[in-house]
């Protein structure tokens, strides 16, 4: 049983994505993996977590994802209300990134194809998010 569960396991690829300027111990991060352009349009995430705010970089690590294009968002709930905070113009008032440094245009948030990266199978891919206010 245990070799079986192993070898199904043997081309499940990784993605590590370090969270920077993270402000120390104000809150929790919002960690959101999507798996393509219409599960982040309909904001249906793949996989989460919520971290600790713990230092100004922080890593997420998603482990047995299956081949194929993932995109990370992160916002930092500093106000702990359990979602992103934003203006009467729907403009972030709490920090925000997207994995690749990805950033939105005036009107809104970047499409998928701004900030998905490749995870191959059995693979690991090392992406960057850094938070911007």
């Amino acid at each position: 049983m245990t070799l079986a569960l192993a070898a199904a396991g043997a081309g499940a690829g990784e993605l590590r994505a370090t969270i920077g300027n993270v402000k120390p111990q104000q809150g929790k991060l919002w960690v959101a993996l999507y798996d393509g352009a219409d599960s982040y349009r309909a904001e249906r995430r793949f996989a989460g977590q919520i971290l600790e705010a713990s230092a100004t970089e922080v890593t997420a690590v998603f482990t047995g994802l299956p081949a194929g294009r993932y995109g990370v968002a992160v916002f930092q709930d500093r106000n702990g209300d359990s979602a992103l905070t934003t203006n009467l113009l729907g403009v972030p008032g709490e920090p925000y990134g997207f994995s690749g440094g990805a950033t939105g245009g005036a009107f809104g948030p970047p499409a998928f194809d701004a900030f998905a990266l490749a995870v191959p199978d059995g693979g690991t891919v090392t992406a960057t998010v850094p938070l911007t206010e």
